[in-house]
């Protein structure tokens, strides 16, 4: 188990996190650029060191300000860590930088595997200078996951990689962790590919882990207004008796008045836009511009949408429903 209750002081922000993530359990940690995702990455790895508080990791207490000091030296923590500046040696080939995992499970018909699942076998005789930015993230993500850890710590892994390999990497991402039983923590600038790799979500926001939960129920049941916006809500309707407002998530909604599903809204359409293979549709209510997700286009200059189950929040932001 990885457990962390730290306070890291930065140049703009205090970051004060308690998270604990257990052996073959996969945490995704999502918020706003510069809210201290990466930090946390940073100080369970050694590379940042908190004013206050303490790491451990099955049971070996790797960093500690009280009630004596302790730094474990990275080479020391069995963690890996793959970062956006991915590390690869520029002077050795594909196949000897993999070998520098070679204390894991980077013997050769592991390594031959898990190569060619990752796309980078015709790769191994090549050197990093000759490789595209995903290419090289491919072989160091290859290289992280041959190696004797016993954490995954991964920021935003997927840089430069297509839709199509990004599943892929999640997938082995994520049977790595299960079957080593490793903890495994992802920093993640999209929400769909957070909730991909999850089983549980972690709203990061100004330094705080403001909230924390199963990844659907998280998007669905925002604690606060801040959270939603956080993750997609783009409209809050004001109800018509009281003060709280209604959030609007574009996905969570469906064409037509369906008054037993959610709240009904509706009003005229002021724009519209192709969204794959959807709609995205602007439908003005109240005043305010509500963005939603539809199959088709409304029929008329005006429509009525139904928002499906929203949460409702009072005048300071918190979540009444």
């Amino acid at each position: 188990m990885l457990e962390l209750d730290v306070s890291v002081e930065r140049r703009d922000l205090v970051v004060e996190v308690a998270l604990s993530v257990a052996r073959g359990e996969r945490v995704a940690l999502f918020g706003p650029s510069g809210a201290g995702k990466t930090t946390l990455l940073e100080t369970v790895a050694g590379l940042a060191w908190p004013v206050t508080g303490a790491v451990t990791l099955n049971g070996r207490t790797l960093t500690a300000t009280l009630p004596r000091r302790v730094r474990v030296p990275v080479w020391q923590r069995r963690t890996g860590l793959l970062r956006q500046q991915i590390g690869l040696f520029p002077h050795l080939s594909v196949a000897e930088n993999l070998a520098f995992a070679r204390h894991g499970l980077g013997r050769t018909g592991a390594r031959d595997a898990l190569a060619a699942r990752l796309g980078v076998t015709s790769l191994l005789h090549e050197r990093p200078g000759t490789l595209s930015g995903g290419q090289c993230q491919r072989v160091a993500l290859c290289r992280l996951l041959l190696a004797d850890v016993e954490a995954l710590l991964l920021d935003e892994p997927y840089t430069g990689l297509d839709a199509e390999l990004r599943r892929t990497a999640t997938d082995t991402i994520s049977e790595a962790a299960t079957q080593r039983g490793l903890p495994a923590v992802l920093v993640a600038h999209e929400l769909t590919e957070a909730q991909a790799f999850a089983d549980r979500l972690g709203i990061v926001d100004r330094g705080h882990l403001v909230q924390i939960g199963e990844p659907h129920r998280v998007v669905c049941r925002p604690a606060s207004r801040r959270v939603a916006e956080i993750v997609g809500y783009r409209s809050f309707v004001p109800r018509e008796s009281g003060s709280t407002v209604i959030g609007v998530h574009p996905g969570r909604v469906v064409a037509g008045a369906h008054h037993g599903a959610g709240i009904v809204l509706s009003g005229p359409v002021v724009d519209r836009r192709a969204a794959g293979a959807r709609w995205e549709v602007d439908v003005e209510v109240a005043g305010v511009r509500v963005t939603c997700e539809l199959d088709d286009l409304p029929p008329s200059a005006t429509t009525a949408v139904t928002v499906l189950d929203p949460p409702i929040f009072a005048p300071d932001g918190r979540a009444v429903r």
